[in-house]
């Protein structure tokens, strides 16, 4: 029937696909792509490129370590944050274990949120925006065999600024639930309820979920800043490919994301408390030190999973 109808210049309809047909299809070919490396291979990875590519990713960060100082005075705002945090933690001249382990989370919470000058900051942020695009630049050709030097990075990785700054601003409104979100619902639910336990559980849950919903929202979009990077490439169509790498291994992806603060924040704590016990005079420039190279950790271990989710 069907030889007949072809060679009578007929050819039967096909029903088209409904949209749990296509879901159906679109999930078993998500799982065909090779699995995405855990957090520990991924970890693994960042090491085996800091120790191939050392010299030029070292020399980056070097130059970004020199601009900070001389712009954005961040060893010297780090100093002074740790000089109030020891009138406040420290007795007897001495730290002990716990005042330590506050002392750190102290130090790690005010350099963060950026307890410096108006200008400082706006250097800062201006200073890690070039760097981002600086590395991202320095990986992708790396990671492709290609030779590079610091003054090409430096010069050629700024094309995509404008786009980058746009992925930037929707990656902000995607943390306004857990950031102005939770502070919102904290104020009203504080004017309704009387009763502290009642308004602290509601407020944590409340939280809790804000935090998920933005870091659902950002676990495709933080890809976006390295596919924005590619040539020719526009900010829409980049958080649409973003989208598309983590679709049906969203939840995946989470868990790796989270697990990179997480981590970073033990590895800076198991190298700068046992400095505040007993050194603690080196606490300022090893933690300014790990504050730039942290930077350069972040983005080679999203990059390098960037690469695994395109496998």
């Amino acid at each position: 029937m069907a030889a007949v109808g072809r060679s009578l210049g007929y050819f039967p309809r096909r029903r088209k696909a409904t949209r749990l047909q296509k879901r159906k299809y679109d999930k078993q070919t998500t799982r065909a792509y090779t699995p995405a490396p855990n957090s520990f291979q991924l970890i693994g990875q960042v090491f085996s490129i800091f120790k191939k590519y050392w010299r030029p990713l070292g020399g980056i960060v070097l130059v970004y370590l020199i601009l900070n100082i001389i712009f954005a005075s961040g060893f010297s705002n780090i100093s002074n944050v740790f000089a109030e945090i020891k009138l406040n933690f420290q007795q007897d001249g001495k730290w002990h274990l716990s005042e330590a382990f506050d002392g750190f989370g102290s130090l790690v919470s005010n350099v963060s949120i950026g307890s410096v000058s108006e200008a400082a900051s706006v250097f800062q942020g201006a200073l890690f925006i070039v760097i981002s695009l600086v590395i991202i630049w320095a990986l992708r050709h790396l990671l492709a065999n290609q030779t590079i030097k610091i003054k090409q990075a430096f010069y050629q990785s700024m094309t995509p600024l404008v786009p980058f700054l746009l992925i930037m601003f929707v990656i902000i409104l995607q943390l306004l639930p857990i950031t102005l979100g939770s502070l919102i619902v904290a104020t009203i639910v504080l004017a309704i309820f009387t009763t502290s336990t009642t308004a602290m559980a509601i407020i944590v849950i409340s939280i809790f979920g804000l935090a998920i919903w933005s870091i659902y929202m950002l676990s495709s979009s933080v890809f976006a800043l390295y596919i924005v990077t590619l040539p020719e490439m526009e900010p829409r169509k980049a958080l649409r490919s973003a989208k598309n790498l983590v679709k049906f291994r969203r939840w995946a992806v989470i868990r790796r994301v989270v697990f990179l603060p997480l981590f970073t924040l033990l590895a800076m704590a198991i190298i700068v408390i046992p400095l505040m016990l007993y050194a603690d005079v080196l606490v300022v420039p090893v933690f300014f030190v790990l504050s730039m190279l942290t930077i350069l950790f972040i983005h080679t271990y999203l990059y390098s999973l960037y690469r695994g989710l395109l496998e």
